[in-house]
């Protein structure tokens, strides 16, 4: 099997955490560090990488890409729920 194209990893990174956002709407940075379960160290390197900064070396982006899958999914659900009960 031949791969004939390249994946730019910070482009799918930088995406995955822009659908995080559209979907935690006001969260304060803090709790949104807490749903990606990272650190206080970390957070900063990760906040700059969303800017266009460089890859963080912790955690690897295969990680991190689970965790925002899961923080995503977790904060659709709630917001689904929370529309279902009128609030």
């Amino acid at each position: 099997m031949e791969i004939t194209g390249c994946v730019d990893v910070a482009s799918v990174m930088r995406s995955q955490f822009r659908a995080m956002h559209s979907v935690a709407g006001q969260l304060p940075g803090d709790r949104q560090r807490r749903l990606l379960l990272l650190s206080e160290d970390q957070w900063p390197s990760w906040s700059a990488f969303q800017a266009g900064g460089p890859f963080p070396a912790q955690p690897a982006p295969p990680v991190m890409l689970q965790r925002l899958a899961t923080a995503t999914y977790r904060l659709a659900t709630l917001a689904a729920r929370q529309s279902m009960s009128g609030r």
